[in-house]
């Protein structure tokens, strides 16, 4: 009896200790701040700026939620964010086809250049009509896709040197000796600066 009186009370607090609430872990979290910027990242935003490779992927953010066309927008460095309600949960938010925005869009390649459907270093993309292969198409593969990227809009191409790719959503450079080989450019920032969007 002197037993059982003496351990209840133990086993009340072990019940309460372990049924209370644990510290939330970083990817509960509903919003983060970057000093780097001074902007915040939040909700459904934050969901996908983490899924999808963080800074390294998107860059830094340049400016809070904001509204354009009606739609809610962020942009990054490296792409800008939208929240589009009228889709299906898993598509509500996207990534600004800024590839487009920017008239980067080339013709398709012709019919005769395209590769067979078994070719896994260089696919096509029937989608727009162009072909992602090499490095261009493991990175593509391996950050995030169509989802991330959009589809290519250009074949490759030498740009101030450097060989370079467009997508819907991003342009590619090809730089040797890093890891991976493929850098992103600055488009959210560069189509930021160019729309003059205010950032209030």
């Amino acid at each position: 009896m002197i037993l059982k009186q003496w351990y209840l009370p133990i086993l009340t607090v072990l019940m309460l200790v372990s049924c209370t609430p644990q510290q939330s872990s970083n990817s509960d979290r509903t919003a983060r701040y970057f000093e780097e910027t001074g902007h915040t990242v939040q909700g459904e935003f934050l969901h996908f700026f983490e899924m999808f490779g963080g800074v390294d992927n998107l860059g830094y953010p340049l400016t809070e939620e904001i509204v354009i066309d009606g739609w809610i927008v962020q942009y990054f460095t490296k792409g800008r964010l939208e929240h589009h309600p009228e889709n299906e949960a898993a598509y509500r938010v996207t990534v600004g086809w800024l590839g487009d925005l920017l008239h980067r869009r080339r013709p398709p390649i012709p019919p005769v250049n395209i590769p067979p459907a078994n070719n896994r270093d260089r696919r096509y993309f029937p989608q727009t009509g162009h072909t992602v292969s090499g490095d261009f198409l493991r990175y593509f593969n391996a950050y995030g896709g169509k989802v991330r990227f959009g589809w290519p809009i250009s074949e490759p191409f030498l740009l101030e040197g450097r060989l370079t790719q467009d997508f819907q959503s991003a342009r590619f450079f090809w730089t040797p000796g890093l890891e991976p080989p493929v850098t992103l450019e600055e488009i959210g920032r560069i189509h930021f600066e160019e729309s003059g969007v205010k950032n209030e």
